[in-house]
């Protein structure tokens, strides 16, 4: 087996190790003892990891980006799809895991850099918007999966490292304002938000 095959081999099997962390559902094995049923939570944290290293590796180790681009912009549907429309409760808690992982991987075999800069923004803007508007109080529980997969993909594709710096850095001062303000009630309600998205948009700007 050659080395190129064995590294495939590993990002494939991370894949699958994740997907199975993420979906298996140990309380429904009535024969096993009840702490070990516990561990759900535990299993769909560490998938979380596991699903995020297989992108990276498999982004890093594959000639054909194309192949990853594409399978990438499926797991972005779907995690959507997920939030969108009614699915049972497990698929539905696994869409920010789909997103997450799936954005990395996009990011980085991407060619279409304008397309999925243009994209990445509206994402973010979108995200933002879901926030802090109080129409529809529903929207502002999915804006965090409009924000993370949008930085993240804005931060990888955008040539301009230092802007995404500052941005980050940006995001990052305003959440802490935002949380430590006495003022607003809303802007402490979504501190939190605009914190971890200036925080994840600059680790990655930090690795690349």
């Amino acid at each position: 087996m050659t080395q190129q095959r064995s590294r495939h081999l590993i990002s494939i099997g991370l894949l699958f190790i994740g997907i199975l962390f993420l979906y298996l559902e140990l309380k429904n094995i009535t024969s096993l003892p009840k702490l070990i049923t516990k561990i759900d939570v535990l299993l769909r944290g560490i998938s979380f990891v596991i699903l995020s290293i297989a992108a990276i590796h498999a982004s890093l180790v594959y000639n054909n980006k194309q192949r990853i681009v594409i399978i990438s912009l499926l797991g972005i549907g779907i995690g959507y799809s997920f939030l969108f429309f009614p699915v049972p409760t497990i698929l539905q808690g696994s869409a920010f895991h789909l997103l997450f992982a799936s954005s990395i991987a996009f990011g980085m075999t991407t060619t279409s850099t304008r397309i999925a800069t243009f994209a990445s923004t509206i994402c973010i803007l979108l995200g933002i918007v879901f926030l802090y508007q109080t129409v529809v109080p529903s929207l502002s529980g999915i804006s965090l999966y409009l924000l993370l997969p949008g930085i993240i993909v804005f931060t990888i594709v955008n040539t301009q490292k230092v802007l995404c710096e500052r941005i980050s850095i940006g995001l990052i001062g305003l959440g802490l304002l935002f949380l430590c303000q006495p003022f607003f009630i809303l802007f402490y309600q979504t501190g939190f938000q605009i914190l971890l998205t200036g925080l994840t948009g600059f680790i990655v700007v930090a690795h690349r």
